[in-house]
């Protein structure tokens, strides 16, 4: 009985979660199609480019594109500042994933012995944290899928978020310099 409150207890405080990280999502992407001026976007500051990556990274289904605001903070700001943020808030982010996928595959028990799956663990087991950080450093659009995948193949959540913050943060940083970068070739004043 004791396990069986536990599990629900979980369940509620994930699907909360994932419910309150979904209507983040939504509200954002309604601002976004309303019309937000830079202005706005500024006051928010290294907070305001947390929670931007904090919604990109947790919009599986539909993306949103978060790196337009680490390059315009970046012009603006200590680079570096506002790569951790952005890693930080991307790495919470995609942690959505991972736990929807441990939800899901806690439903279906018949995808946890999928050969894929197992395939994946045996590469996690001896690769994973730092195949996971080596993914988070490049640019790409299906890092959702790694996350997905290691919660399907059973990876330690905190372990995955640690690798994709740290890949993430150093992505970042750089982005963020080459925009201050760009910003100052073409003279663009903080």
């Amino acid at each position: 009985m004791f396990v069986a409150q536990r599990v629900m207890g979980s369940w509620r405080w994930v699907a909360a979660t994932l419910a309150l990280l979904l209507l983040l999502a939504v509200l954002a992407a309604y601002r976004w199609s309303q019309g937000t001026s830079p202005q706005e976007l500024a006051a928010l500051g290294y907070p305001g480019v947390f929670l931007m990556m904090l919604i990109s990274g947790s919009s599986t289904i539909f993306p949103i594109p978060g790196h337009a605001s680490i390059i315009a903070a970046g012009v603006l700001w200590n680079p570096v500042l506002v790569g951790i943020a952005a890693g930080l808030g991307n790495a919470t982010g995609e942690a959505v994933a991972y736990l929807a996928a441990r939800m899901a595959i806690s439903v279906f028990d018949g995808v946890r012995n999928a050969r894929w799956i197992n395939l994946f663990s045996r590469w996690l087991q001896r690769y994973g944290f730092f195949a996971i950080l080596a993914i988070a450093l490049i640019p790409n659009f299906v890092f959702d899928f790694v996350g997905i995948v290691a919660a399907a193949a059973g990876y330690p959540l905190r372990r995955f978020w640690l690798a994709c913050a740290l890949g993430n943060c150093v992505k970042y940083v750089v982005i963020a310099y080459l925009a201050k970068g760009a910003g100052a070739y073409f003279g663009i004043q903080p």
